[in-house]
């Protein structure tokens, strides 16, 4: 208040409906207020430090986003590499388990795990390029019956 004292004031003229200009006298009677020039200016105060803040809001919440999604960044960058590893990893153990099965049981059984394996590598391509709601129950009932011939189940 002591701020506004010492800025010059300038006249803006307001029409109201006579409902809100009885209110006005009604709440300056009820209040701390010593004139409706005051109560109005009160209120124009307030909406604009209410406006004032919607702005910094704005602001601070577009900043917020920015820096979550450097972070996130960053997660999501660490999530490829781990999932990268573990594919790798999986491709060895496939074919590190085909090698041994070639050896330890010949090529009458390898050629069954690598038909098991195209099979299976067939459906989950097919699978992730997917969205799941669109894959029904029996698809998913398919899916996880990789090999089942093959395990005489």
């Amino acid at each position: 208040m002591e701020q506004r004292n010492k800025e010059e004031s300038m006249k803006i003229v307001v029409r109201v409906p006579k409902s809100f200009k009885e209110q006005i006298y009604k709440a300056v009677a009820k209040s701390s207020y010593s004139s409706a020039s005051e109560l109005i200016r009160s209120g124009i105060e307030k909406e604009l430090k209410i406006q004032s803040m919607k702005d910094n809001l704005d602001f601070v919440s577009k900043e917020l986003s920015k820096l979550i999604d450097i972070k996130l960044d960053g997660f999501i960058s660490s999530q490829r590499k781990l999932y990268a590893n573990n594919v790798r990893i999986s491709a060895i153990n496939t074919y590190a388990v085909g090698e041994m099965l070639k050896r330890i049981l010949g090529d009458e059984f390898h050629e069954d795990f690598l038909a098991i394996l195209k099979s299976a590598r067939e459906k989950a391509n097919y699978y992730v390029s997917r969205k799941p709601e669109d894959i029904s129950k029996e698809e998913l009932a398919d899916f996880f019956s990789i090999g089942k011939d093959y395990r005489n189940e």
